[in-house]
């Protein structure tokens, strides 16, 4: 990339391919028809009480016990089940943002050695966030990849062996999805040779894992998967502080909401070309810890219109649905791709005739794979999108750079106290 580049013009290029693909559903993300435990999700390739049987140390339920990281210890997860670690890790990999936004909050950011994602699309997406903090930085940068170069929908082993990892925040369950096709053994000799392996992917959606893996699969919430990951880390009380800031903010949301009756009718979406991919936020996951919790409808479920063989609806449907509020999914990551988007959907012929998009009440929106600074952002940013009159107005998506400046006394949690307990000042 150019020098001169800034560092979201690349999205604008392939705003098709982004659009459309990463970023609306790949893989079977964007326009799910099922979900729960009735679907078997594949790989976004880019989106996109134990017992240690040698320590005293235990795995609980909120971020396990903080130590020294002298004396071995177990955390247990499903589906990796009791994993034991005889020194906290102080190089592993994070391949999706949730873990990796973990680390950063939990104080572990520099152990940091590598990440799945596209590192530019990783990038703006944790960068939107974490440039209104200071004293937090996240040198994305410089991380390793495990995805061959213009191939994020592959691993490449080799590129694990070389990284020589304490623990992989990876589910080696979706290792044995059709998106990797990674076999058992293949899987178990990584984890022999270099280190184990520490994910939950399918909690994303409460989806069917893959069969090797359905019988005794678990789900997690949000809050109980960024547990075990602090487990793993030993940071129980920063885990701690981070929760009980994220419960304040729920609170305020909930005393704060109007009756159901009276709350907007919502579209999350990727959209590309006058395609518009939706999400159902109204399912089981962690995907959506940044929405649920406002318990409003998805327009989609309000319309007969039938979508397409790809789960996508047309400018038509929309019409049909009438959405008050059209949340573009992962948008904070696009930068001037979204704003020529915005600009595309809000000057269709049709615009005038969908709510949301007559009113200009089509914002760009934050992403699933979201750490606890991440979600405490994306709560805010969606509180003030859909109800400005509640919890003060959006300030707009500015040039997408870094999440806008919110006047003291309307922000939904105190960033002087993120940055405290990101720097272990509890």
């Amino acid at each position: 990339m150019n020098d001169d580049t800034t560092r979201r013009e690349y999205v604008k290029y392939g705003g098709a391919v982004v659009g459309a693909g990463i970023l609306a559903g790949c893989s079977g993300d964007g326009g799910e028809s099922t979900t729960g435990s009735d679907a078997t999700e594949s790989a976004d390739p880019t989106d996109p009480a134990t017992e240690s049987a040698t320590a005293p140390a235990t795995d609980t339920p909120d971020g396990g016990d903080d130590g020294t990281g002298e004396e071995s210890y177990a955390v247990t997860m499903s589906p990796v089940g009791t994993v034991e670690f005889d020194a906290v890790p102080t190089n592993f990999l994070t391949y999706y943002p949730l873990s990796a936004g973990t680390a950063v909050a939990l104080g572990h950011g520099d152990s940091i050695n590598a990440i799945g994602y596209d590192k530019q699309l990783f990038g703006d997406t944790v960068d939107y966030y974490y440039d209104s903090l200071d004293g937090v930085s996240f040198d994305w940068e410089g991380l390793g990849r495990v995805t061959p170069s213009g191939d994020p929908g592959s691993l490449d082993a080799e590129l694990f062996y070389e990284l020589d990892s304490d623990v992989h925040f990876l589910d080696p369950c979706l290792l044995r999805s059709s998106s990797f096709g990674w076999s058992e053994s293949e899987i178990d000799a990584l984890a022999e040779d270099i280190g184990p392996w520490f994910g939950n992917y399918y909690s994303r959606t409460d989806a069917r894992p893959p069969e090797p893996c359905r019988d005794d699969y678990e789900y997690y919430s949000l809050w109980e998967y960024i547990g075990k990951i602090a487990a793993v880390l030993r940071e129980g009380e920063r885990y701690r502080a981070f929760r009980s800031l994220h419960g304040e903010v729920i609170g305020r949301i909930e005393s704060a909401l109007p009756p159901e009756s009276e709350r907007p009718t919502v579209a999350v979406v990727a959209y590309s070309g006058g395609t518009f991919w939706p999400y159902d936020f109204t399912g089981d996951g962690y995907l959506w810890a940044h929405v649920r919790p406002f318990g409003v409808t998805n327009a989609f479920t309000t319309t007969d219109v039938a979508p397409g063989a790809d789960g996508s609806y047309d400018y038509e449907a929309l019409v049909e649905a009438e959405p008050d509020i059209v949340l573009r999914y992962w948008g904070t990551a696009l930068g001037d791709s979204f704003l020529d988007n915005r600009a595309e959907v809000l000057g269709d012929a049709l615009a005038s005739e969908v709510p949301a998009f007559r009113n200009g009440r089509y914002y760009a929106s934050g992403n699933g794979m979201q750490g606890p600074v991440t979600n405490l952002y994306q709560l805010e940013m969606t509180a003030k999108q859909l109800f400005p009159e509640r919890f003060g107005e959006w300030p707009g998506y500015g040039d997408g750079e870094s999440y806008p400046a919110i006047p003291e006394g309307e922000r939904l949690f105190d960033r002087e106290r993120v940055v405290s307990i990101v720097n272990g000042d509890l």
